[in-house]
């Protein structure tokens, strides 16, 4: 599938360009999200295997920025929830606006704006729903390499200091990491979605090479298993989970310090007592695998402590966020409209930040609900039980394949980026938003769709042998471990 390549193209160009929170990079992304789309419309029977409650929820999410740009008559548009100050400044104007219409949003050419920015991240769900197993797991691989690029960048510019070229003339970062990012807090929450799936391609691989391992016979076949593909992949799963978690560290988020403990927990007891998808080591490994974790957390904590120089209760975003619910009594149950919240907070910005520009809410949740009313806040409800009803079908008993170790991985992703949402605006940055839009595909993956079922009709027709001589047999036999190099044959 070529339109594969565009999906890889968005994942690897999204945050190259300050998370791609810029008007061009952005652009970009949209033709690229177009370009997926087109390829989504070829096949029509894309849409068929979607379930429909998925294709309520996303229709209902460009519904909220559509019925914000229709126009409404005047007289009707004064009387919606926090309208009338506006309506009374337009009318102290002198202009007669009786007889004109205006879209319910109180800014709409940045509802526009906002409806166009959700395309890459809704085609890059859809689109990533539609493949078969293999492009799926190729796709984790890229988004681990990409995160890799990210944390080593990020080591580069701590180490190199603030007025480094690595910085990419990004003048606001001071000395943390920030890779491509503008906001160090944004690159950690890049780096905490990714840090999950790490460990689950690391515990998978593990597992595998240990396996094979253990079905060799003689000197020759160990040393061959020694250099084998799997434990090549282990070793390399397990630079990136460093590297991921020390970039992390460096970018002095104490908010992504404290969730990448949370994910290394979550991560050890999920994944230990399943080593290669049938807990290979036994009860060894899952008391090694949780005293490994116990040894990172502790290690953690003084680094923790580090970052924490204030009592969290009294940052500055719990001012924000009254004002913001402020502005949410004003607006419900309608909105503002989205895309709307830094021209319309001043109104309610307290004493505290007179001489300052708040952008943002420091908390999606409580922006979206004062952009898009109750609707927003519907969606937002949904997608929790969608999250959480997930988890009954992801969680497997029995033996793991390596898909179920990324879907719980990208499960433990999705899971502490809605919580670290509740304190930043990493939701609102298209980068972030593609990532996670990701994370859900692979979370909500149906493994048994048609592109899969064919895939695996295809494999049986083209490899199902003959009734094989014995010598055939014999050399099948001695081929064993050289066959089973591919990392996601189990």
């Amino acid at each position: 599938m070529r339109g594969f390549y565009f999906l890889i193209s968005v994942l690897v160009f999204a945050p190259l360009v300050f998370g791609g929170n810029r008007p061009i990079p952005l652009l970009i992304l949209e033709l690229l999200a177009l370009v997926l789309a087109g390829y989504l419309v070829q096949k029509q029977d894309n849409f068929s295997q979607f379930p429909k409650l998925y294709l309520g929820f996303l229709a209902t999410l460009f519904f909220i920025p559509l019925w914000q740009l229709v126009p409404l008559p005047f007289e009707l548009w004064l009387h919606l929830p926090g309208h009338s100050q506006y309506a009374q400044g337009l009318l102290s104007t002198g202009n007669n606006l009786a007889d004109g219409a205006r879209a319910a949003s109180l800014v709409p050419s940045l509802t526009e704006f906002s409806l166009l920015a959700l395309l890459p991240p809704v085609m890059v769900f859809l689109f990533t729903l539609s493949l078969p197993r293999e492009q799926i797991k190729t796709a984790v691989i890229v988004l681990l390499a990409i995160a890799s690029f990210q944390a080593i960048l990020g080591l580069m510019q701590y180490g190199a200091g603030a007025e480094s070229f690595l910085r990419l003339n990004n003048n606001i970062a001071g000395k943390a990491a920030t890779g491509t990012y503008a906001n160090r807090d944004h690159l950690a929450g890049f780096l905490e979605m990714a840090l999950p799936l790490a460990l689950a391609m690391l515990t998978a691989s593990i597992g595998h090479s240990h396996a094979t391992r253990r079905h060799t016979r003689n000197l020759r076949q160990r040393l061959v298993v020694m250099a084998s593909t799997y434990l090549n992949q282990a070793v390399v799963y397990a630079a990136i989970a460093i590297a991921v978690l020390l970039g992390l560290i460096f970018t002095q988020s104490r908010t992504g310090v404290v969730l990448s403990m949370l994910v290394i927990m979550l991560s050890t007891l999920s994944f230990a007592t399943r080593i290669g998808g049938k807990n290979v080591y036994g009860i060894i490994g899952t008391f090694a695998a949780i005293g490994l974790m116990l040894a990172v957390e502790i290690g953690l904590a003084p680094v923790l402590n580090r970052f924490v120089v204030q009592d969290p209760l009294q940052d500055a975003r719990w001012l924000i966020f009254s004002d913001v619910i402020d502005a949410i009594g004003e607006f419900f149950p309608l909105g503002s409209g989205a895309g709307t919240f830094n021209q319309v907070y001043p109104h309610f910005q307290g004493h505290a930040f007179a001489d300052k520009f708040v952008n943002r809410a420091h908390n999606d949740y409580l922006e979206w609900i004062m952009e898009g009313g109750l609707l927003a806040a519907v969606l937002v409800l949904v997608f929790f039980a969608l999250y959480f009803k997930r988890w009954v079908k992801v969680w497997k008993r029995g033996d793991w394949k390596t898909l179920n170790f990324i879907q719980v991985g990208a499960g433990i992703g999705l899971f502490v980026m809605m919580l670290h949402t509740f304190v930043d605006f990493n939701l609102h940055i298209p980068a972030n938003q593609i990532y996670f839009a990701f994370l859900s595909a692979l979370f909500f993956y149906q493994s048994g769709h048609a592109a899969d079922v064919q895939s695996e009709v295809d494999v049986t027709q083209h490899t199902a042998p003959l009734i094989p001589a014995p010598e055939a047999v014999k050399v099948e036999k001695r081929s064993f471990i050289v066959q089973s190099s591919n990392p996601f044959s189990q």
